[in-house]
């Protein structure tokens, strides 16, 4: 089995960093109304995840680690975008943020959930 370089993990590492911040900047842009800040936030994340769905196994497995963040607003990221790569746990993350207090993840759960099942949500 080929290992990867150094450099290969650490850019990995600064790709979740990067797509973790996103997420984050995302929701706080969101709830202040900045939709400006949102925006780019949105690409970021977007930009992030379609060069992880590109890469390895393994570092689509690093990536689904992220489902297990202590934040909500990066689990919510992490399991709409982890449809493509493992629907059943990304579903049962989604479900679970649905089911909690009203709040933007909340919401943003239910429609991701809506969507998905619908066969209208896409990452490309």
């Amino acid at each position: 089995m080929k290992r990867k370089s150094v450099n290969a993990a650490e850019d990995m590492n600064e790709m979740l960093n990067a797509y973790r911040e996103a997420a984050i900047k995302h929701r706080v842009a969101s709830y202040e109304g900045n939709h400006r800040i949102a925006n780019q936030a949105y690409a970021r994340i977007h930009a992030i995840f379609r060069q992880i769905r590109d890469r390895d196994a393994d570092d689509q497995r690093r990536f689904m680690q992220l489902l297990e963040d202590d934040d909500m607003r990066v689990r919510g990221w992490v399991a709409a975008h982890a449809l493509e790569l493992d629907p059943e746990r990304a579903i049962r993350i989604l479900e679970s943020i649905a089911i909690g207090p009203s709040s933007l993840e909340e919401f943003a759960a239910k429609m991701v959930l809506r969507e998905w099942r619908a066969g209208r949500l896409r990452f490309s």
